[in-house]
């Protein structure tokens, strides 16, 4: 699929992510009472996917925010807008797209799912982009000569660590993946998506 193809879909073919191209506020604030601490990360996305009998790619930026168990994910288009602003916080997620009414639930994956098509497992990256497996569920790992995650298969996702950081970012205990490929096979609705993370500051 060429980028015109991809630009196509992204402004054309998903009008509840795309109404206008407009920029998008949160609706929903970080749940006090968590860590401090704020981690940031920028990168880019690409997505691949099935909606209506048809293959759909979707490609753009994203900028990750987390503090303690709150995320907050953007994504944005590559003309620049801001298309979806997902917040998870222990007390619940929420899904915010342009012109619309916040979209709420406990979790927020089946929230991105129905609306644009495709889900980024948000609460299993708040470990996976750490490189780890999330606490409370099964997985199956391996590991590269450093000791580093190369595969994780958890929660119906496969997770492949393609690259690290050079540089380890002051504050963490481990270097940062460079670029991540998840691939969740559902049967009749598959879904793949690749993250490529901007080098951190050490």
């Amino acid at each position: 699929m060429n980028r015109t193809r991809r630009l196509a879909l992204l402004c054309l073919g998903a009008p509840l992510l795309l109404q206008a191209c407009a920029s998008v506020a949160p609706s929903r604030g970080f749940d006090a009472g968590e860590s401090s601490a704020n981690q940031q990360y920028t990168g880019r996305f690409s997505a691949n996917y099935q909606r209506y009998g048809r293959d759909e790619g979707v490609t753009g930026s994203f900028r990750w925010e987390e503090q303690g168990r709150n995320v907050r994910l953007d994504l944005v288009s590559p003309l620049g807008q801001t298309l979806a602003v997902v917040t998870a916080t222990p007390s619940g997620a929420t899904l915010d797209l342009p012109n619309q009414p916040p979209r709420n639930a406990p979790e927020v994956d089946t929230l991105m799912e129905e609306a644009l098509g495709f889900a980024l497992p948000v609460a299993g990256m708040r470990d996976w982009l750490h490189g780890r497996a999330a606490q409370g569920s099964p997985a199956r790992t391996t590991r590269d000569e450093q000791g580093r995650l190369s595969t994780l298969a958890q929660n119906g996702w496969t997770v492949r660590y393609v690259a690290w950081q050079d540089a380890q970012p002051a504050g963490t205990a481990v270097a940062l993946p460079r670029r991540i490929d998840l691939a969740r096979d559902s049967g009749s609705n598959p879904l793949s998506v690749r993250l490529v993370i901007d080098p951190q500051t050490p």
